[in-house]
């Protein structure tokens, strides 16, 4: 077996399960939109890694498509680890607008929305004098 160096898998570790962490999450947790397809919820964690939550409305009628927008948040978290936020539970809570678009509209997203905050999820000032 040959490792690439990035561990692009999701255990069960790295998932909210209970609902008390949802509920400490919605409570203490800082909110940052994704574009307008998806709302973020984070939370610091002592455990040192990740883990992530969807919540996906009734709004997105079919059950299906409620399934797939889970499937894609939880690839692009897991393809993605390192844009969100260290040793944090993090919930997504996708807008029903979502359905409408594809899976690498949502990469494109994420991507451009969370690499541009990466410093505050870290707790870094924007260097000021840089050019």
């Amino acid at each position: 077996m040959v490792a690439f160096g990035k561990k692009e898998g999701f255990s069960k570790r790295e998932r909210l399960r209970k609902q008390r962490d949802f509920e400490r999450v919605f409570k203490l947790g800082k909110k940052v939109w994704i574009g307008a397809l998806a709302l973020m919820i984070y939370a610091q964690n002592s455990l040192g890694y990740r883990r992530l939550g969807v919540v996906v409305s009734k709004k997105i009628r079919k059950a299906y498509q409620r399934n797939k927008v889970k499937r894609w948040i939880r690839e692009v978290f897991r393809r993605n680890k390192d844009m969100f936020p260290e040793s944090s539970d993090i919930i997504i809570i996708p807008h029903p607008r979502l359905v409408e678009k594809s899976y690498a509209e949502l990469l494109s997203e994420f991507k451009k929305n969370l690499l541009r905050r990466e410093n505050s999820f870290h707790g870094k000032k924007a260097d000021s004098t840089a050019n």
